[in-house]
């Protein structure tokens, strides 16, 4: 047999359950072909284990070792390693966890899980230039309105449908872990990174709508006329400019432009 006939069959037999290898594989004087190959089997799956436990501290956490591992070794049975990079293996968890029974009766792993795949994301994501406070003063009082953003590559917004927020905060602050209970409305949470530290709050649904038209790049005058319409209008230039305050601190805008003045259309009476 070819070594690359080999090497095929070698890497079948360990992704797929495969036995045809067995045949390549003769017994020794103490144990038979199945039983030694099996040692391969197992030290594949034992280090995906370990790789999933390493990207999912909290869920490992939350869950314990021996509930981790059932959901990790079905995880692996359903998702072999496509991948050259290990990093990831696990992309798919969350919603593994969300579809497949009996995890799904638990949403709250599903949302751990998306939790800490967002915050790793953000991690690797690419570095970009971050915006101070300070290269706003320059703006003149007219151009504002003209002001457009661009998010930072590493900020995310996702959406949970429980508390995992809240208890991710609680375990990591060694405090009493609340219950895990849905959310009538969902729970928004922006993700990013900052001075290499991957970081996430959950958002109001003011500050969620904010975030979501300033993101496509709509003009600051709209953000503050959208949160005029959103509560009270009387302190809507505030409130807007609290929340830009917000994400100027915690390094989530990678450019703040005057972008050309919008054209006003006319129309005949």
């Amino acid at each position: 047999m070819k070594l690359a006939d080999l090497q095929a069959l070698f890497q079948r037999a360990i992704l797929e359950g495969d036995n045809d290898i067995l045949k390549a594989i003769p017994n020794s004087p103490r144990e038979n072909n199945e039983t030694l190959f099996g040692v391969y089997r197992n030290a594949y799956v034992l280090r995906l284990i370990e790789i999933l436990q390493g990207d999912f501290t909290q869920l490992h956490a939350y869950l314990g070792d021996d509930d981790f591992e059932k959901i990790a070794r079905a995880y692996i049975a359903a998702h072999p390693s496509r991948v050259r990079s290990a990093r990831w293996f696990g992309a798919q968890l969350s919603e593994f966890l969300r579809a497949t029974k009996p995890f799904d009766r638990r949403p709250v792993l599903a949302d751990l899980a998306a939790l800490e795949i967002a915050l790793n994301t953000a991690f690797d994501a690419a570095d970009a230039p971050v915006v101070a406070m300070a290269e706003l003063a320059s703006v003149a009082p007219d151009d504002w309105a003209n002001l457009v953003f661009t998010p930072h590559p590493s900020v995310q917004r996702i959406e949970l449908l429980t508390n995992a927020a809240a208890i991710w905060i609680a375990m990591v602050g060694e405090e009493p872990v609340p219950r895990a209970v849905k959310s009538k409305n969902g729970v928004k949470v922006l993700v990013w990174r900052q001075d290499a530290m991957p970081k996430f709050r959950v958002l109001k649904d003011e500050e969620t709508m904010m975030w979501t038209e300033a993101a496509k790049g709509v003009r600051f005058s709209v953000l503050c006329e959208l949160a005029a319409a959103f509560d009270d209008p009387d302190t809507a230039a505030m409130r807007a400019a609290t929340y830009l305050s917000s994400w100027l601190q915690s390094a989530n805008l990678s450019s703040a432009k005057v972008a050309k003045p919008a054209r006003v259309r006319r129309t005949l009476a």
